[in-house]
């Protein structure tokens, strides 16, 4: 009888990494969705909203225009001409006829 072994592949922590911030960013979303969906689903007019929407919508709108002007400032300082003039010498005047 031929012996068979086992062999077990090891599992190290950065093998447990990728996964285990996929559950927490997945756990995250589907905490949002379904605060959402209850606020939104059978809207009683006498009840409140988990989250006051209103807010979080002109936070979040707020935060990406803020982005959009810090990226926008972060360009035009990498872009700006540093001072050396870079331009083309002018051409040669051209050659005339002489009698």
């Amino acid at each position: 009888m031929a012996a068979i072994t086992a062999t077990r592949s090891r599992v190290t922590p950065a093998d447990c990494e990728e996964p285990y911030i996929s559950g927490v960013l997945t756990g995250i979303l589907l905490t949002v969705l379904v605060v959402f969906i209850i606020d939104h689903i059978g809207d009683d007019p006498a009840s409140r909203d988990i989250v006051n929407w209103g807010f979080v919508g002109e936070q979040v709108g707020a935060t990406v225009e803020q982005a959009g002007e810090e990226i926008r400032q972060e360009v035009h300082e990498a872009t700006k001409p540093d001072g050396t003039d870079t331009t083309a010498p002018p051409p040669p005047p051209a050659p005339t006829d002489a009698p």
